[in-house]
């Protein structure tokens, strides 16, 4: 049983039997993970099943209080309780929170390697901010939905980029999206039933993992090595089962960072286009690699679905992203985006062109730059404060560090250790569709100074000495 759960039953019993009295004051997320030695995201996934059965209340300023509207043990249910609030929770996985820390800013003197972001240097936000000044004006642009697939003169330059990398994509093909997990939430709506089976990477994003959650796809996860995705694997499934789509990310994958190479490029899409799968390739860091390989869209343009987003090469907060797709997909694609949110920001799209235009090449280029600075300055500070039984994967660039610990150290122990001594990261079994992941984890070497990150890792490295000593 998931820790998580265990503590959920081990609160509800007490609940239910009176041990805790109605308004009994539970204590504070933080106090409790620390009193079990357990990560705080499982105290707080704890308390929100205990909220969704109605047996604890929780209010800003006061905490967890057992709920006052039990009689008998049982959760009062009466006219005055609306019916939504006892509608069972979703099933987003088991890591349900981890989503939300990816998005979440910490407030404390933690030194925190969670959050994929662009660094803040280079910063693209003087030339940012003067193409949103040249645009701020029209209110062609300000004051106007804008059209459903996107700005017209936006789907241009994305095509047009595209097609420097290979593809042979059109304006027309281009969906412009509110960012790209907007996309992988219309793919798994779009290609899919509750029920159907679907291949992932293992690990992954576990933003895709919960949304292919949310819509009942049954995930068969395949391993991923330092040259990317096992595609003989994926041979070997099918041969026997037909899944609806195969969710990739070839380039600087999330979160290993490793880049698949050209042969097993070239075998995937000949694999998906015997067996008529399509390939769902996610490439929000392919502009970021050094050495690129061609996209797979460009191998295969009739049976790949195609997703980037500006979000790691500019700002997350422009949710900016884009998807191209065989034109039979890309018309279920637009209206399922139609019913969510007719149209994407049309001022950000008319922005971000401008910029396109203007600033954009010169600064992924010195972001690359940095990215690589940043790896060096890590793999350094690693090397001199891990043990050396540590792995850290051999990948090609990008944002992220996926480490392997030593078989006696698991990380998320090491996880609640470090985060007493002011470091954190996301542990691995939230990448995992699968078990596993237990001595893996992800750091993000992009959201603090490159000081602050050799801090961090010191860190870390205090915490693997606390937890081998054990």
């Amino acid at each position: 049983m998931p820790i998580y759960q265990q503590i959920y039953e081990e609160l509800r019993e007490a609940i239910l039997a009176g041990t805790l009295p109605e308004t009994t004051r539970l204590p504070p997320e933080r106090a409790l993970a620390g009193r079990l030695g357990v990560n705080r995201s499982t105290v707080v996934h704890a308390y929100r099943e205990l909220v969704s059965d109605g047996l604890i209340e929780q209010r800003v300023g006061s905490g967890s209080r057992v709920s006052r509207s039990l009689q008998g043990g049982h959760p009062q249910r009466t006219a005055d309780v609306p019916w939504w609030v006892t509608l069972p929770p979703w099933r987003v996985g088991s890591f349900p929170q981890v989503l939300g820390e990816l998005a979440a800013t910490f407030h404390d003197e933690r030194i925190s390697f969670v959050q994929g972001v662009p660094p803040v240097e280079p910063s693209p936000l003087p030339e940012l901010a003067k193409s949103f000044e040249r645009v701020a004006g029209d209110p062609d642009y300000v004051l106007s939905y804008g059209d459903s697939e996107g700005h017209a003169p936006l789907r241009r330059a994305i095509a047009a980029r595209m097609q420097r990398r290979g593809c042979r994509v059109e304006a027309r093909e281009v969906l412009v999206l509110t960012g790209s997990t907007q996309g992988i939430t219309l793919v798994a709506q779009s290609l899919a039933e509750p029920g159907d089976e679907i291949i992932v990477e293992q690990p992954t994003y576990p933003g895709a993992l919960q949304i292919f959650q949310i819509a009942g796809l049954r995930a068969i996860p395949v391993a991923v090595d330092d040259e990317g995705l096992r595609v003989d694997h994926v041979e070997a499934i099918l041969r026997t089962r037909r899944p609806r789509f195969i969710y990739v990310m070839p380039s600087l994958h999330n979160p290993m960072g490793v880049t698949m190479n050209a042969d097993r490029r070239q075998r995937l899409v000949t694999l998906a286009r015997r067996a008529r799968v399509p390939l769902v390739e996610d490439d929000p860091y392919g502009e970021l690699v050094e050495s690129p390989h061609p996209p797979l869209v460009s191998l295969s343009p009739d049976y790949v679905v195609y997703l980037s987003t500006f979000s790691k090469t500019i700002a997350p907060s422009l949710r900016l992203g884009w998807v191209t797709a065989p034109r039979a997909i890309y018309e279920r694609l637009l209206l399922r985006k139609q019913s969510y949110d007719m149209a994407t920001s049309l001022y950000v799209q008319a922005g971000v062109c401008d910029y396109l235009s203007r600033a954009y090449d010169e600064h992924v280029v010195r972001l690359r730059r940095e990215l690589l600075v940043r790896r060096g300055l890590a793999r350094d500070a690693i090397e001199k404060h891990w043990p050396k039984t540590t792995r850290v994967a051999n990948g090609s660039g990008g944002f992220y560090l996926w480490a392997t610990a030593a078989r006696e150290v698991r990380a998320r122990a090491l996880l609640d250790t470090a985060e007493r001594l002011g470091a954190t990261f996301l542990f691995g079994e939230a990448f995992y569709a699968a078990s596993g992941g237990e001595r893996n984890f992800r750091l993000a070497i992009t959201p603090m100074t490159h000081d602050d990150m050799a801090e961090g890792i010191r860190r870390i490295g205090e915490a693997f000495a606390a937890v081998s000593s054990r």
